[in-house]
């Protein structure tokens, strides 16, 4: 009795995997994705006092994110063209400041799907593109501003996993890296990057 249910469940689940192969592989060609998250900035940033504000009120914000995507799939790659929105940092800085930081990105990125026509895929992904920052600062006392705008190359590594749940339609979820590049303060600039949670849907057109 034993060897036969061990036998019906090797059985079982060889039938599965061709069953989740075969009647759900997933179909290559153009497609769509749309993501929302959250995010939270990391600066490397030692040159002086205001830069050191502004780090503190950069790196304890926690932010909510969307990702809009146009992409391609074949086989087990995808290559994708991405926007990536991060909701305005607005709140005071120490005793003396009131600030504002926007960050947004657009990437180009691919992704390695490890098995891409069964239920569950892991995948891994790098990315390369564009980063646009703007800083401002406004003296809580005085008239004082002082505001920067910068454009940096940029650069990610991410991982995640996907979920078929149509032979079109992809559930991601997903953690990423990016290095955002430079922003610019008083004192200098300073390094600065997120680490960002995501999840999502895909469809192919």
């Amino acid at each position: 009795m034993i060897k036969s249910y061990k036998i019906f469940l090797i059985i079982f689940a060889f039938a599965l995997l061709l069953f989740s192969k075969n009647s759900f592989a997933g179909c290559d060609g153009f497609y769509l994705a749309g993501r929302i998250g959250v995010m939270q900035y990391d600066v490397d940033d030692n040159k002086g006092e205001i830069s050191n504000i502004v780090s503190n009120y950069i790196v304890d914000k926690k932010l909510f994110i969307a990702n809009g995507g146009f992409g391609y799939r074949y086989g087990h790659f995808r290559t994708e063209f991405g926007y990536i929105w991060r909701k305005d940092n607005r709140r005071g800085v120490g005793d003396y400041y009131r600030g504002r930081l926007k960050s947004y990105s657009y990437m180009f990125i691919v992704y390695y799907d490890f098995f891409p026509n069964y239920w569950f895929t892991p995948f891994v992904d790098a990315g390369a593109g564009y980063t646009k920052h703007k800083l401002r600062l406004n003296s809580a006392q005085t008239d004082l501003a002082y505001s920067s705008d910068d454009g940096n190359f940029t650069w990610s590594l991410g991982a995640g996993i996907s979920a078929k749940l149509t032979n079109r339609l992809n559930f991601d979820v997903g953690y990423r890296y990016y290095d955002l590049g430079d922003l610019s303060v008083r004192t200098g600039k300073a390094a600065i990057n997120t680490q960002e949670v995501y999840t999502g849907l895909r469809y192919i057109l």
